[in-house]
């Protein structure tokens, strides 16, 4: 589904990783494992598509829908939790939108440990593992066909985490995570990705 084709990412002469080229199947759920400073984080931002190779391309079908969480989040204030929520449907034309999509929503912020009372409470009145919450319901709410996740456990409970888990699990897309949290990664990953001294090992 996307492939990688020799990608080199080069910072002041010298190489983070060189000539790295592997492919996302359809239902991988893919652990992006490596030392800090390895170039995991860098990788991930290539493959989202906001960041550019030195050289090597990344290329996916053109209707394959990619969403990414990156670790730290830019949130704008001055909507609801709700309302920020359904941003994730901003793209549909009116007549869709009619179509009520209010449950999902529910159904995925109740999962991530938000209660109901919190839906018309603003976005700002939250801390940022809650904002992390959120911007991670938006991007679960757009079905990709492709989910990059940055240390998405970061600011989740126990309960929050498991959730994520089973969600990843049953909804059978292509996930490529990049975590600390060991348990997590063995639950949900079916394939390890190992990027160490400039090359990858799948």
């Amino acid at each position: 589904m996307i492939s990688v084709d020799g990608l080199t990412v080069e910072f002041g002469g010298s190489a983070l990783f060189s000539d790295v080229s592997f492919v996302i199947n359809e239902k991988d759920r893919i652990a992006l494992m490596g030392k800090n400073g390895a170039g995991k984080s860098t990788l991930l931002k290539i493959l989202a598509g906001v960041r550019e190779p030195s050289r090597g391309k990344v290329s996916a079908p053109k209707d394959t829908v990619i969403a990414y969480l990156p670790q730290h989040l830019m949130t704008e204030d001055g909507r609801t939790v709700f309302e920020e929520t359904a941003q994730a449907f901003a793209h549909l034309h009116e007549m869709e939108a009619e179509i009520n999509y209010d449950a999902d929503i529910e159904k995925t912020l109740l999962g991530l440990g938000f209660k109901r009372e919190d839906f018309d409470r603003q976005t700002s009145e939250f801390s940022g593992g809650w904002r992390m919450r959120i911007e991670l319901a938006k991007l679960l709410l757009k079905k990709p066909d492709v989910l990059l996740l940055d240390e998405p456990t970061n600011h989740l409970d126990i309960e929050s985490i498991q959730w994520l888990e089973d969600f990843l699990i049953d909804n059978g897309q292509a996930v490529v995570v990049i975590s600390h949290d060991r348990a997590f990664v063995d639950h949900i990953t079916t394939r390890t990705i190992e990027v160490t001294m400039g090359r990858i090992y799948d």
